[in-house]
């Protein structure tokens, strides 16, 4: 475990007591890929740390339509979940396991004591808060102002590996671009009509999207 904890950028930073703290205190827990972690509106009982594997942190409107926030990545702590935990909020989100996940989650009182106790803990708190708000000002820019064809583009480009392969459906693409996966289907069909890109099952390969 001290080898996984160290990948969060604070740890080493930490006095012995406080690294003793949630080595021996933190829960342990384990998703499996799909599982939700949290929905919305729930009550904040704790910040989760990810050692392993990548959690999707989303908003679900009133008609359903989901729109991916942003990730929580190995060696990040979920900072919003930490931010209802000092305003006793309740959660307006949901989080899920994109993979498998090994969590430790810092109980409320753990978490303060941390907060109050280190001022390294508290920097990356607020520096990993910044970041992932943000990511999220970004999504809400994207959503709002940029078309569907460019934000299509961009997210190919992000995802494709080194021969320009993605390898994802239209369903995880509607999510990922807070769209309905009608909408992502009939726009890779158009981009495909200009041999931009080809689609096959499971898998899209980009020709020349520049």
């Amino acid at each position: 475990m001290e080898n996984a904890l160290r990948r969060f950028e604070f740890y080493d930073k930490l006095r012995e007591p406080e690294k003793k703290l949630i080595r021996d205190n933190a829960l342990k827990k384990e998703l499996a890929r799909g599982q939700i972690m949290i929905g919305g509106s729930s009550r904040c009982n704790g910040v989760p740390m990810v050692l392993k594997g990548s959690l999707r942190l989303f908003r679900v409107s009133d008609k359903g339509r989901e729109v991916t926030l942003y990730r929580i990545r190995e060696g990040e702590m979920c900072v919003i979940a930490a931010v209802c935990l000092r305003g006793d909020h309740d959660y307006d989100f949901s989080i899920e396991a994109e993979e498998d996940c090994s969590l430790l989650i810092l109980t409320p009182d753990m978490f303060k004591t941390l907060f109050n106790a280190s001022s390294a803990f508290k920097t990356y708190v607020f520096n990993m808060l910044a970041q992932k708000l943000i990511m999220s000002m970004e999504t809400i820019e994207m959503l709002t102002f940029i078309s569907i064809e460019e934000r299509v583009i961009e997210y190919l480009k992000q995802n494709a590996d080194k021969n320009g392969e993605i390898r994802t459906t239209h369903e995880k693409m509607a999510v990922d671009l807070g769209t309905s996966r009608e909408v992502i289907t009939r726009q890779l069909g158009r981009m495909a009509e200009r041999d931009m890109l080809c689609v096959e099952r499971g898998k899209i390969i980009l020709k020349k999207v520049t």
